[in-house]
């Protein structure tokens, strides 16, 4: 299976802490949601399945990305994702009970995410093979989980 990281889009945060959740993408926020998108269309991989955590950036993310694919599939919500900490069989265990939410085995499963999620994918699976800088939002990193193995695949830095 493959599996999709994409970081939200750029969004201003708010001075309210609580308003978080509900804050969402800039301008630039929703370019770079399109940008992951075109990114993903460009080598062809097209997402079976979304996963997102709850904040409205992630939601209006996934919607960017799948703007720019021109394809409509099943989104979902699953909270919070993972730890920044988590290990690499956390993360593969987190990917496959997402995997269990569609109605068909998803060949490429997306995750939007944020900051802390992207740290694990890159110090776990990555192994310091990709570098992204905290500032960059919407970068894409793609794996490919093959029992309990991962491979690195394209990526997009985002901007």
């Amino acid at each position: 299976m493959t599996f999709v990281f994409i970081r939200h889009g750029h969004c201003d945060k708010p001075a309210d802490r609580s308003a978080r959740s509900r804050q969402g993408l800039s301008a630039k926020g929703r370019a770079d949601a399109l940008g992951a998108g075109a990114f993903l269309l460009a080598r062809g991989i097209v997402p079976d399945l979304v996963c997102r955590t709850g904040t409205e950036r992630t939601r209006e993310t996934a919607a960017g990305v799948l703007e720019a694919l021109g394809v409509s599939c099943p989104v979902r919500d699953v909270g919070t994702g993972f730890r920044e900490g988590a290990s690499a069989g956390e993360i593969a265990s987190r990917v496959r009970s997402w995997a269990a939410l569609a109605p068909t085995a998803p060949g490429v499963l997306a995750f939007v995410g944020h900051e802390p999620q992207q740290n694990a994918c890159l110090r776990q699976l990555a192994g310091g093979q990709i570098t992204i800088h905290a500032e960059n939002k919407a970068c894409v990193l793609v794996f490919t989980l093959d029992g309990d193995d991962w491979r690195v695949g394209p990526h997009h830095p985002g901007s």
